[in-house]
């Protein structure tokens, strides 16, 4: 391979590099989305268990702070809920774009290879007409 690296081949690396960059914010996102995920299942489960069985007999007090931890908990779900949804929203997104630039990369490598090969044909056509022909008869 020459030392000369044809537009395409710097185009396929310039590529490649964002297409790096894309992944590994495509990772972040995939862990945040599983701790989020995480999260809501937990917070789910902690609203299961704060079912209470109204047989009994409670102070003002207690019934206001099991009201006001109630609260917290659905304000809490609502919006990991939501920055869940934004996430899977942008990873979808991160995920398309990473699929067109792996295409744009794959169409950028196929073009340097067929301008190499060109550039190494003219070589070769070029070097032949340079040595001279002996005429045997």
């Amino acid at each position: 391979m020459s030392l000369n690296k044809n537009i395409f081949d710097r185009l396929s690396l310039k590529k490649k590099i964002t297409l790096n960059r894309q992944n590994k914010i495509s990772e972040q996102l995939s862990s945040e989305s599983e701790k989020n995920a995480s999260l809501i299942g937990k917070i789910k489960d902690l609203q299961n268990e704060r079912k209470v069985d109204n047989s009994t007999l409670r102070s003002g007090y207690f019934l206001k702070s099991q009201n006001w931890y109630s609260q917290k908990l659905i304000d809490e779900l609502n919006q990991t809920e939501t920055k869940q949804k934004f996430i899977q929203k942008e990873l979808a997104e991160l995920q398309k774009k990473i699929a067109v630039e792996h295409q744009n990369m794959k169409r950028a490598q196929t073009k340097a290879d067929e301008k190499r090969k060109k550039e190494a044909s003219l070589l070769e056509t070029k070097k032949e007409l340079i040595v001279p022909k002996i005429n045997k008869l």
